[in-house]
């Protein structure tokens, strides 16, 4: 079984993708090293090849569940243009892949695998052509296609959160585990198993992130516990935030006087917290005792 067919279906996310010949050479590939040229795209020597907007098509496997921002985007790119070429498949290279869409093509000759908010945002900056790097490679068939999307589109690191997530259950699905996701993206297992946590949320509590009521860190930690225990836990986390920053605004208006007083009595009332020489001295023991790696996993779930 293919393992587009194996992760099943979704309107967002299915049949984006496709191997190629190794991982390593997909992904050179995709940063800029692939041979294939377009057709007949406008180019001189030793330029990115241009080509008219009409001809490029979004991708409909796109990540984004929403392409968001595309305004801002517009703005950038009509006062500065666009940089970085947009990574796309040839017309005949998708549908090698996904003979079914076709119709969704229009008259396109080319597919964005990277790139489609920039896209959007050049369409509605009124922008006549983008410069495009083509490598078919990407499209040989269904999972190689959707794996390099998703990829990309994690570390472009502009992703909704919960379309991250989504996209990063995809990869371990794709990938078989969290850690080989992980050793992929460049990042730690903390990373991804905090990111992943977001999919655990309560239906209230993803609303609540979508809508950006609740801070990252706190959603990803709730979603960590059991789905009775996540109201309460993010509440008492809202809660604690308020009151810190009470506190905090509190001793901002206090005369400069009083801050003296206020520190001596706290430590005095915490009298084994660690001061500044402690905590160099416990950084340096842990550097010294953990790898590299850890270190950035330990960083990671102190964050949670």
């Amino acid at each position: 079984m293919k393992k587009s067919d194996a992760l099943g279906g979704s309107a967002t996310f299915d049949a984006v993708a496709q191997p190629m010949s190794s991982r390593a050479a997909s992904f050179a590939a995709f940063a800029g090293q692939a041979s294939t040229q377009p057709s007949n795209p406008t180019t001189a020597h030793n330029e990115t090849p241009r080509v008219p907007i009409d001809r490029l098509a979004h991708n409909p496997y796109n990540p984004r569940a929403t392409l968001a921002a595309i305004e801002e985007m517009a703005d950038s790119l009509t006062g500065k243009g666009i940089i970085q070429p947009i990574t796309v498949v040839t017309r005949d290279a998708f549908l090698s892949a996904h003979p079914e869409h076709a119709s969704d093509l229009a008259a396109a000759d080319y597919v964005v695998v990277d790139g489609n908010r920039r896209l959007a945002g050049a369409k509605l900056a009124g922008l006549d052509d983008l410069p495009i790097h083509v490598d078919d490679s990407l499209a040989q068939d269904a999972d190689t296609l959707l794996e390099t999307a998703l990829t990309a589109a994690v570390q472009h690191e502009d992703l909704e959160p919960l379309d991250e997530a989504r996209a990063l259950q995809r990869l371990v699905e794709v990938h078989g585990s969290q850690r080989a996701v992980a050793r992929s993206l460049g990042k730690s297992s903390g990373w991804v198993t905090q990111r992943l946590a977001l999919l655990n949320l309560t239906p209230e509590l993803k609303q609540a992130v979508s809508e950006k009521a609740v801070p990252l860190d706190v959603a990803r930690a709730v979603g960590q516990l059991p789905e009775q225990q996540q109201h309460k836990a993010a509440e008492q986390a809202l809660e604690q935030r308020a009151a810190k920053k009470r506190e905090r605004t509190t001793k901002a208006k206090q005369p400069a006087s009083l801050h003296g007083t206020a520190d001596a009595a706290e430590k005095q009332a915490a009298p084994g917290a660690p001061d500044t020489d402690d905590l160099q001295a416990l950084a340096q023991e842990l550097r010294n005792r953990l790898t590299a790696g850890q270190v950035a996993e330990l960083i990671e779930l102190l964050k949670a």
